[in-house]
């Protein structure tokens, strides 16, 4: 599904676009190729492969990069690393959880004994060949990035900020989604508390584009979405969060 000539989502649950169990799976354009930018579950790489054959027929996949280590935006990096041949690349806390296939720290045991996923989606072991630390500029298929820590959703979560076609760009994954909703769950690691330390990095951005791991996107005014967030979290109220009254899943 293209959004713009250089950026598109190629899986998606939402939008039907390849397995129930997959997040957002954005594939943008760079000097090298196209970038993914999270892997899905695994569940739906046949469909993520169609998509972006179809989205940038002959563009090379030149690297896949991850937000987090949750199943639906990791669990498919080592068979996609495999079919495309290219490197992975994760933040300094996630690269241990997806090298090691730790299904314990990722959260998927717990969410699969819940009922969130089915029995038969398993991490599989994926090498990182570079990883990203918070505040780091780094690049990825050619393309710019600054990482940005901010813990609430999962101990490992990041923003990353780059421009798409001039315009300041944030994959925000599931740290903040359109309309100021958060990404709190019942997991250990995730909690308003994080959140209220974390969330503050994200003011004053200039965000145009927000690019979240789930719902709907936007191309312009994006940073109102996150300003929507941390003001009810300024004004004393608990912003609202994942999951509630059917907003995002």
């Amino acid at each position: 599904m293209r959004i713009n000539s250089s950026l598109g989502i190629v899986g998606s649950a939402q939008f039907g676009i390849s397995s129930p169990y997959d997040c957002h799976v954005y594939a943008l354009r760079g000097p090298e190729g196209v970038l993914l930018i999270d892997a899905g579950s695994g569940l739906g790489e046949t469909e993520i492969m169609q998509t972006l054959a179809n989205d940038f027929p002959g563009v090379p996949v030149a690297a896949i990069l991850l937000t987090h280590s949750h199943a639906d935006h990791s669990g498919g990096a080592a068979s996609l690393q495999r079919r495309c041949q290219c490197p992975v690349i994760a933040s300094v806390l996630t690269a241990s959880i997806v090298q090691t296939a730790d299904e314990e720290r990722s959260g998927l045991k717990r969410a699969r004994a819940m009922g969130g996923y089915p029995h038969d989606l398993t991490m599989q072991p994926c090498p990182v060949e570079k990883s990203y630390s918070d505040g780091e500029n780094f690049t990825a298929a050619g393309i710019s990035f600054t990482a940005v820590h901010v813990r609430g959703h999962s101990h490992d979560s990041f923003c990353l900020f780059t421009e798409v076609e001039g315009r300041r760009a944030c994959f925000s994954a599931d740290v903040v989604f359109y309309g100021g909703v958060l990404g709190v769950i019942n997991a250990a690691d995730s909690n308003l508390q994080d959140y209220c330390k974390d969330l503050p990095r994200l003011q004053n951005q200039g965000v145009e584009l927000l690019l979240p791991g789930h719902g709907l996107f936007t191309l312009r005014n994006g940073q109102w979405h996150i300003d929507a967030a941390l003001q009810e979290m300024n004004s004393g109220f608990l912003p609202r969060q994942i999951g509630q009254g059917g907003g995002i899943f």
